[in-house]
């Protein structure tokens, strides 16, 4: 007991004393801490409809959206938007491009090909939606730089945006196509584009950070007690969103000002994910849909328990992993599908 008081005491006393200004260029924490939210995609994939899903998706998107902006430095565009684009055109548009085609079959549902609608093309398909999101938050960080533009009055119209889509379009019966520029990977991309500006504007030191870690201890424990009263009491989206917009900008000062530049989080497994991440982006819905499609016939999700999910979940991992294994034995595949160059 008196060595666990005194671990807590070491981890709290490096927290206290941890200075973002004067932080390092690398940020070995977030290594970790992207594998495990990666692990976190997956899995939420992989799980029924139930308490415990809706608190996952509650914090690891946004948090997720956060850190990809945080990784997302000014000196990413000295050569333009153009050159952002051309650098990522190997490593992450082609991988993109080509898993898009891979899951265009997934799309047709019990219709032919010959039903094949331009939406089917044009609109990500389930998991997809995420890399347009990415290149559409960098095109907006780069207006920042580019055209001067008050990186505060982003952030509020964004946030706003977020507040919108949690009343208008969380739990909407909308068809797809009646969304706003649905194409661009439908309501998700609105949900979570605070969170990219947001994780942009901390990593390049555009908004002040006051807080020292007693405070966004505080916040996080204060605003996460008001979501689960408002959650009991049935509370409204309008009153719900409050609360959860304060909670996910806490944690995301919490993740990248005081836990990325530590050296916490160095599982192997989880450094190894995070390098793979793309791959399990990409490629782990192949496995998930196979299952609870073709071989449970429960396309829904609703009929297995929750330690049948799991189960799902560690299969799921498994031959994903092993996939991507397969898939870098081969230069070609590497490249393509994976988007790893020298």
């Amino acid at each position: 007991m008196r060595r666990s008081n005194t671990k807590i005491k070491a981890i709290w006393t490096t927290l206290k004393e941890t200075k973002f200004k004067e932080s390092p260029m690398r940020f070995p924490g977030l290594d970790g801490a992207k594998g495990l939210l990666v692990l976190m995609v997956v899995m939420t994939h992989c799980l029924p409809k139930s308490t415990f899903l809706y608190f996952m998706y509650f914090f690891h998107m946004p948090l997720f959206m956060a850190i990809s902006g945080f990784l997302v430095k000014i000196s990413t565009f000295n050569e333009g938007f153009s050159g952002y684009i051309k650098r990522m055109w190997s490593r992450l548009i082609i991988p993109w491009c080509l898993a898009s085609l891979m899951f265009l079959p997934f799309q047709f549902n019990d219709n032919g090909v010959y039903e094949l609608e331009i939406s089917n093309i044009i609109y990500p398909y389930y998991h997809l939606w995420y890399i347009p999101s990415l290149l559409i938050g960098a095109f907006l960080c780069y207006s920042v730089l580019r055209w001067n533009m008050p990186i505060g009055l982003l952030l509020i119209i964004t946030a706003l945006v977020s507040i919108i889509w949690y009343n208008v379009y969380r739990d909407t019966s909308i068809p797809i196509k009646q969304l706003p520029l649905y194409w661009l990977g439908d309501k998700r991309l609105f949900a979570y584009l605070f969170f990219f500006i947001f994780g942009f504007s901390i990593r390049n030191k555009l908004i002040p950070l006051p807080f020292k870690i007693e405070h966004i201890i505080l916040i996080l424990a204060m605003s996460f007690g008001v979501v689960v009263f408002f959650v009991y009491k049935h509370a409204g989206n309008l009153i719900l969103v409050w609360p959860y917009m304060i909670f996910n900008a806490a944690l995301v000062v919490f993740v990248l000002a005081f836990i990325a530049p530590q050296q916490w989080l160095q599982h192997k497994l989880l450094l190894w994910i995070n390098n793979n991440s793309l791959g399990f982006y990409l490629f782990h819905p192949l496995f998930q849909i196979s299952i609870y499609d073709f071989i449970l016939k429960d396309k829904a999700q609703v009929k297995v328990t929750h330690l049948e999910s799991i189960l799902i979940f560690l299969i799921v991992f498994t031959l994903t992993a092993l996939l991507i294994k397969l898939l870098q034995q081969f230069k070609i595949t590497n490249k393509l599908l994976l988007g790893n160059i020298k």
